[in-house]
């Protein structure tokens, strides 16, 4: 399993579905991915705990690897302080070309200025 995207999130996960959230590594803000259904699989009945445990954590995986993918279309990273940023966070419109965050652009502007 890939580490996640941002420096904070959380597991929403139970037996039925997967679930994660990523939160903005400046102001906090969450996105949520869709809920997964828990496949099993393939098999309409797992006897074997042990069995339906190892495809569990398999699902999770692949769910967290793509709920990650996801979260790379929601945050925005800088390159000044290499976080992952929400669109309210990031300075899209300003002078660092879209490359940083709200905060590193004012920071960049006091040492040019």
């Amino acid at each position: 399993m890939a580490s996640p995207l941002t420096c904070r999130s959380t597991d929403h996960s139970d037996l039925k579905q997967f679930a994660f959230s990523f939160f903005c590594d400046k102001c906090g803000s969450e996105w949520k991915s869709p809920a997964r259904p828990f496949e099993q699989g393939g098999f309409s009945a797992v006897e074997h705990e042990i069995t339906r445990q190892l495809i569990w954590e398999q699902e999770h995986r692949a769910a967290f690897d793509l709920a990650n993918q996801h979260a790379v279309l929601r945050f925005n990273y800088c390159r000044q302080c290499e976080k992952w940023v929400c669109d309210d966070c990031f300075d899209a419109e300003g002078d660092g070309n879209g490359e940083f965050c709200r905060e590193c652009c004012s920071k960049l502007e006091v040492i040019e200025g």
